[in-house]
C-alpha cells in the first residue's frame, strides 16, 4: 500500500515540477492517444448494412431471422419486416452458406401475381403473367409431396393459332427438376407429378413431360413404360450402389475393432441381374378314368372284343370285321388327369456376383489375412457356386504430413489505412512523450548534481582568503546542455572533486596553498 502511496506522490511532484511546455505536451498526447483509439474503434466496429433478402414472405422472414440469431449476426428489418439487411461484408459468404444448405427462401409467385396488375398492362404481358403465375403453382403443388423437397417448373406454353396444326414444335412442354428429401421417390409419385402438369396445362401430354432428381437422373422422359419391373437403368444403377456401400459399411464396421480406426479400406463390387422373369409351367399326373361309352354293331364275338380293347387315351378305338355282314364297334374313354401348374417370377436384383478388396494399414500376419477373410466372406453372405472373391491385402501406407498454407487474411470490406493511420499518431506520440520525458529527467537530474553542497573543512583564515580573494567570473556559467555537449566538461568536473577531497582530507596544506596563491596575486 505504501509503494503505491509513494508512487501517486511521485506522480504529483513530478508534474508539479514539470514545466509547462511538458503539461501542455503530456495533456495532448492523452487526449490524441484517447481520440485515436475512439477513431479506430468506431472505424473497426461499425457495421454498414446492404439488404440481404427482400420481398420475403413471413414464414422465410421468420426463418432466416431465426438462423441469423443462432450465429450472432445483426439485422435489420425493413418493409414491414420483408426486407432484411446485414453486414455488407456478410451478405455474400450468408447467401452461399443458404444455398448449400437448401435454405433458401422461396420466391415462387403464383397467381397472386394478378393482384397487382394495372390498366397498361399489354395482352402478351398477361401471357407472360399466366406463364409465370402457372409454373409457380405447379411449383408449390410438386413441393407439397412428402418425398420431394424443392421442385423447379419449367413451361413451354405454345401461341394460340386459328389454323390447325399437328406439328411438335407448337405442343406445350414442361420439364421438372426435383430435390428429393430422401435418397429415391416411387414410380407412382413421378407419375402423379406428371398427371399434375399435364393436367395444368392446357395441351399438354405426358409425352412432352420430363422430370429428373437432382443428381441428374431420368425419372420420367415422356414414354409410356407398362412394366414398372423393367424401370429406368439410372435406378438399378443407383440401387447397385446403395448396395455396394451398405456392404461396405457392414465390413469396416467388422474389421475396425480389429484394425483400429482409418486402418482398413473396403471396396465391393456387385453384378446384380435387374431381368424381370416369369416362368409358368403345366404337369399332368396320374390319369384316372372318368367316363367311357362302347358301341358294338354284329356278331357277339364283335362285341365282346370291344370290351375286352384296352385303350389309355381319350379318342374312340373302331374295330371293323372283313365279313360281308359289317359287323362294327367303338369304344370312348375319358381320362381324368391331375394338372399341376407354377408360375413364377423372379424379382430384378438377384445377385450374380460379388468381388471384395480389403486393404489393410500396415504389416498382417498370414493367419491373421486368413481369419479376416472369413470374416469378411461370412459378412458378405460368400458363395462359391457363384464365383465371388475376396481378397485381403496388408500394405504399409504412410500419411504424408498435410502442408498447412498460411494464408494472410485481412478484414474485407475495411481500408488498411483505417487501422494504419490510428498506430501511426500513436506511435508518434509515444515517441514524443518518450523524449520529453527523459530530456526533464537528464535535466533534473544535472540540477541535483551540479547543486550538490561540498562542505571544506579549512581554517578560518583560509576560507576568509578564499571568500576574499575569489575573482569573479568572466564568463556566464555554461548551460547543462552545452557542459554535457563538451567531453572535457565531465574531467574538469572529476578534478573540481579532487580538489575538494584533497582539501576536506589537508586543510593545513591547503591553507597554506591559499596564501602562497593570494602572496603571488
Amino acid at each position: 500500500m505504501n509503494k503505491v502511496r509513494d508512487f501517486f506522490e511521485n506522480l504529483k511532484d513530478k508534474w508539479t515540477n514539470a514545466s509547462r511546455v511538458v503539461k501542455v505536451a503530456l495533456v495532448a498526447g492523452i487526449i490524441s492517444l484517447v481520440a485515436a483509439g475512439g477513431i479506430t474503434y468506431y472505424l473497426n466496429t461499425r457495421v454498414d448494412y446492404a439488404v440481404l433478402f427482400s420481398n420475403l414472405s413471413d414464414a422465410d422472414a421468420g426463418t432466416i431471422t431465426q438462423d441469423l440469431e443462432e450465429q450472432d449476426i445483426k439485422y435489420k428489418l425493413k418493409d414491414d419486416g420483408k426486407t432484411i439487411l446485414v453486414d455488407k461484408t456478410k451478405v455474400d459468404q450468408y447467401r452461399i452458406d443458404m444455398a448449400v444448405d437448401n435454405k433458401l427462401p422461396d420466391s415462387t409467385q403464383g397467381y397472386e401475381l394478378f393482384d397487382d396488375t394495372s390498366m397498361m398492362t399489354t395482352d402478351e404481358d398477361r401471357k407472360i403473367m399466366y406463364q409465370r403465375a402457372t409454373t409457380g403453382e405447379l411449383e408449390r403443388s410438386i413441393e407439397s409431396l412428402n418425398a420431394v423437397k424443392k421442385a423447379k417448373v419449367m413451361l413451354t406454353m405454345p401461341d394460340d393459332d386459328v389454323f390447325s396444326d399437328d406439328s411438335s414444335a407448337k405442343k406445350a412442354k414442361a420439364s421438372v427438376a426435383l430435390t428429393l428429401n430422401g435418397t429415391s421417390i416411387s414410380n407412382s409419385a413421378v407419375q402423379g407429378i406428371v398427371a399434375l402438369t399435364t393436367g395444368s396445362v392446357k395441351g399438354l401430354t405426358t409425352d412432352n413431360v420430363k422430370v429428373v432428381d437432382s443428381n441428374g437422373n431420368v425419372l420420367a422422359d415422356g414414354k409410356n413404360e407398362s412394366d414398372d419391373l423393367t424401370g429406368a437403368n439410372s435406378k438399378y444403377m443407383q440401387l447397385q450402389k446403395q448396395y455396394e456401400k451398405q456392404l461396405e459399411q457392414k465390413i469396416t464396421k467388422v474389421l475396425k475393432p480389429i484394425s483400429g480406426e482409418n486402418a482398413v479400406s473396403v471396396a465391393v463390387n456387385a453384378d446384380l441381374n435387374f431381368d424381370a422373369i416369369e416362368r409358368k409351367t403345366t404337369k399332368y399326373t396320374n390319369p384316372n378314368i372318368r367316363s367311357e361309352n362302347v358301341q358294338a354293331n354284329g356278331k357277339q364275338a364283335d362285341v365282346e372284343q370291344a370290351q375286352t380293347g384296352e385303350t389309355d387315351d381319350n379318342v374312340s378305338n373302331v374295330t371293323g370285321s372283313n365279313n360281308d355282314d359289317g359287323a362294327s364297334y367303338s369304344r370312348t374313354v375319358n381320362n381324368e388327369l391331375d394338372t399341376d401348374v407354377v408360375k413364377q417370377v423372379s424379382a430384378p436384383g438377384a445377385v450374380r456376383r460379388l468381388t471384395t478388396s480389403v486393404v489393410l494399414k500396415g504389416d498382417v500376419a498370414g493367419d491373421q489375412q486368413a481369419q479376416i477373410k472369413s470374416i469378411v466372406r461370412s459378412a458378405i453372405g460368400y458363395n462359391k457356386d457363384r464365383g465371388d472373391k475376396v481378397t485381403v491385402q496388408a500394405l504399409a501406407i504412410e500419411n504424408p504430413t498435410p502442408k498447412v498454407k498460411h494464408v494472410k487474411t485481412q478484414k474485407a470490406g475495411v481500408p488498411w489505412w483505417y487501422i494504419a493511420l490510428p498506430i501511426a499518431v500513436i506511435a508518434i506520440i509515444s515517441l514524443a512523450a518518450f523524449l520529453i520525458i527523459r530530456k526533464t529527467r537528464r535535466d533534473r537530474e544535472d540540477e541535483e548534481y551540479y547543486d550538490d553542497d561540498y562542505p571544506v573543512d579549512v581554517t578560518d583564515q583560509a576560507s576568509q582568503a578564499s571568500q576574499e580573494l575569489q575573482p569573479a567570473p568572466e564568463e556566464p556559467e555554461m548551460p547543462v546542455e552545452k557542459l554535457r555537449e563538451k567531453p572535457e566538461a565531465k574531467e574538469r568536473h572529476n578534478k573540481d572533486r579532487q580538489a575538494q577531497d584533497y582539501a576536506k582530507d589537508n586543510p593545513a596544506v591547503t591553507a597554506e596553498m591559499l596564501k602562497a596563491w593570494m602572496k603571488d596575486h
